[in-house]
């Protein structure tokens, strides 16, 4: 049996009549009649019979009728569900971004956001590629933003910007640094990390040990209002994407150079649900952060290329 059977079957019970359902229904009476009849083929059962005012359900059937309402609400209830579910951009979605996507991409995609999607509401999670994993993995986030290649049955990524870690630093303490600045070089200068930033931490000591050496002037610290004080003090050099102090190097006050080693040169993923397991929400979210990138990249301000 299907559920067109059950709805025909239901009309005429409910109107005692195969005319009358065929009038509600706008389908004419023996494609009603042929219906019903391989319904009762199908369970081996009349389910109708004639009486003066016209048709009631037989014993049989007055079962059917009540377990095929139940299955006729349950079916309509879905399909309801599921076309809000796919025609509303409404809802929450959860992004996990870095500290340089929160200075560079994040106003952007919230300006956008509000004013193309006015009932979905976007919350950003703030890490560094490595925790945002660890969070997406851990059902934290609905999206993030990391540097591995994810490939699932339910998820998947897309490579969508990449970017290089500069040393960066103020013109006057930059001005005696060649503009290609080799791994053992860094041991010797004034370095200022993220205390947070566990993956670009391990890439140099890697490197260190190879070379045998280590630093010899480095602090931490975990608020970037600290590390960029330091910067524009001309006290220490960071090691760090261009987007994350875009706004001063535009204006002068930072400058940068390049580090001779390849994993600085990175590229960077948005990980999610498979395209064709979005809901609509997810999907235009997804569609937008995909078009500010591609913004960005254009621009040329930040130093992100093409994946």
């Amino acid at each position: 049996m299907d559920i067109r059977q059950l709805r025909y079957f239901l009309a005429v019970v409910k109107l005692e009549s195969l005319t009358a359902a065929s009038r509600a229904l706008n389908v004419t009476q023996p494609a009603i009649g042929q219906q019903i009849r391989k319904l009762e083929e199908t369970l081996g059962s009349k389910l109708l019979m004639r009486h003066s005012r016209g048709m009631r359900p037989t014993p049989f059937g007055e079962l059917l009728s009540r377990r095929a309402q139940e299955i006729v609400d349950i079916v309509e209830q879905t399909e309801r569900e599921l076309t809000r579910h796919k025609s509303a951009s409404e809802g929450t979605i959860r992004i996990g971004v870095t500290p340089s996507l929160s200075r560079v991409l994040v106003p952007r995609l919230m300006e956008a956001g509000f004013d193309r999607y006015p009932g979905v509401t976007m919350l950003f999670q703030q890490g560094y590629p490595t925790d945002l994993e660890a969070m997406w993995e851990a059902g934290e986030c609905d999206f993030a933003i990391i540097q591995k290649d994810v490939e699932t049955e339910v998820y998947e990524s897309l490579p969508i910007y990449r970017e290089r870690l500069f040393l960066i630093g103020s013109p006057a303490v930059c001005a005696s640094i060649s503009s290609a600045v080799s791994v053992a070089a860094l041991a010797d200068l004034p370095i200022v990390l993220d205390e947070r930033s566990i993956w670009l931490r391990s890439e140099l000591e890697r490197e260190f040990k190879q070379l045998r050496i280590s630093f010899g002037n480095v602090i931490e610290s975990s608020s970037l209002d600290i590390r960029r004080e330091y910067l524009l003090l001309g006290q220490r050099l960071a090691i760090a994407p261009i987007a994350q102090f875009c706004h001063e190097i535009e204006s002068g006050l930072l400058t940068t150079r390049k580090i001779e080693l390849d994993s600085f040169n990175r590229m960077m993923h948005l990980v999610g649900p498979r395209v064709e397991m979005m809901t609509a929400t997810e999907s235009s979210v997804r569609s937008l952060v995909l078009e500010i990138v591609e913004s960005l990249i254009q621009e040329g301000a930040i130093g992100w290329a093409v994946p």
